[in-house]
């Protein structure tokens, strides 16, 4: 039973200093937050504003904490209310720089998928170009073709272009006449069939045909 008294005041003064040490961790975390945002000088106010008399500072103000709680000389004189206080404030503290993490990983996040963008906009471009060359490979060679058939039957006579001509459907016939001198296409269709010439004629007529103005 002596033992157990004697014990009882060991464990309220090791149950103290830890209670010290919690409180003075926070004091030190909050000393140094006032060190590095110290608090306007009191009596101060901004250029064409009244200092207002007792005005209180409401509980969600946006100001920062070392600007409405001033740290004491001594943390182990601090009330439990102070105490609070300060676990409090540095709750709010974590909570805003969990916000301020949570930022920066979005704008990480962000600029990551603006860079995968701007990727499949330069693919799609270089896409774009590469189907514009095939195009125009495509047409320099349709072109030399026909510049070749135009030929062979420019030099033709024309008794034996115009057996031809009559089997060729229009879209072929069509573009090699259009690339033909007139001079050389009036002795053909004059071999032709009546009918076929004339379609011929027709069709060439509307390809030339300029759009109205009015």
């Amino acid at each position: 039973m002596i033992r157990r008294i004697r014990l009882l005041p060991v464990l309220m003064t090791v149950a103290g200093l830890a209670l010290a040490a919690r409180v003075v961790d926070v004091w030190q975390g909050f000393a140094v937050m006032a060190q590095e945002n110290p608090p306007a000088v009191e009596g101060e106010a901004a250029a064409g504003e009244e200092p207002a008399e007792n005005s209180a500072v409401p509980a969600d103000s946006n100001l920062a904490p070392e600007s409405i709680f001033q740290l004491p000389p001594d943390p182990l004189s601090m009330t439990d209310e102070e105490v609070n206080l300060l676990q409090s404030l540095a709750e709010r503290r974590d909570e805003i720089e969990r916000r301020g993490r949570q930022l920066e990983e979005r704008e990480v996040l962000l600029q990551a998928a603006e860079r995968r963008i701007e990727e499949k906009v330069s693919g799609l471009k270089a896409l774009q170009k590469t189907i514009e060359d095939l195009l125009n490979e495509h047409k320099a060679k349709t072109e030399s073709q026909y510049d070749s058939l135009v030929k062979v039957y420019e030099n033709m006579k024309p008794k034996s272009a115009a057996r031809i001509f009559e089997e060729l459907e229009m879209e072929v016939l069509l573009p090699v006449i259009e690339r033909m001198k007139e001079r050389k296409i009036a002795p053909i269709l004059a071999k032709m069939d009546a009918e076929k010439a004339k379609a011929i004629t027709t069709e060439l007529a509307q390809r030339r045909k300029l759009p109205d103005n009015g």
